[in-house]
């Protein structure tokens, strides 16, 4: 069974290669899916630059919409994470940036399933992070998913909404709030 229904489609890709501000995103974006048999809500979308350079467009939703980041942290209900990858971003990239961001957010070393899916990425494809209550399944498309144990998986969401945030114009964005 997949994790998102036949309505909500197979893939989100079309939905998030969009351009301009996020309440552009979320006009195009569906205000709800069917996921792990949750109807989920679209919290809010962002987007992700490094230096001057696009690097993903993210879109999160909640079974219940909210704004404050440490309730949603803190929350047992299901979320999906979506990011669009904006650029080609080699695998070097990615493990480095990983491995700084387990070293300041949990002071733990990244887990090896982690470091072992990570790939060059192409420009235009597709990442979701499900977080159940007791776990997260992060896949590529068309990929099997990793899964990490929570609270892991919760850290790992707070790189994206948490007070340490990699980047405030996203976490304000998935947060709804600009």
């Amino acid at each position: 069974m997949p994790l998102l229904t036949r309505r909500a489609g197979l893939s989100l890709l079309p939905l998030l290669a969009l351009s301009g501000r996020a309440v552009a995103q979320q006009a195009a974006l569906p205000p709800s899916l069917q996921v792990a048999g949750r109807r989920l809500v679209l919290n809010g979308t962002g987007l992700r630059r490094v230096f001057l350079f696009e690097a993903f467009r993210a879109a999160l939703y909640l079974e219940t919409a909210s704004h404050d980041a440490e309730a949603i942290l803190a929350s047992t209900q299901v979320k999906l994470l979506i990011l669009r990858y904006s650029r080609d971003i080699p695998r070097d990239r990615l493990v480095s940036g990983w491995e700084d961001g387990f070293r300041e957010r949990c002071a733990c070393a990244m887990p090896d399933n982690f470091r072992a899916r990570l790939r060059d990425l192409r420009e235009g494809e597709e990442e979701t992070w499900l977080f159940l209550p007791d776990h997260v399944d992060i896949a590529y498309a068309g990929e099997r998913p990793v899964r990490m144990d929570n609270p892991l998986g919760a850290r790992m969401l707070s790189a994206f909404i948490g007070p340490k945030a990699q980047s405030s114009a996203l976490s304000r964005g998935l947060l709804g709030l600009s």
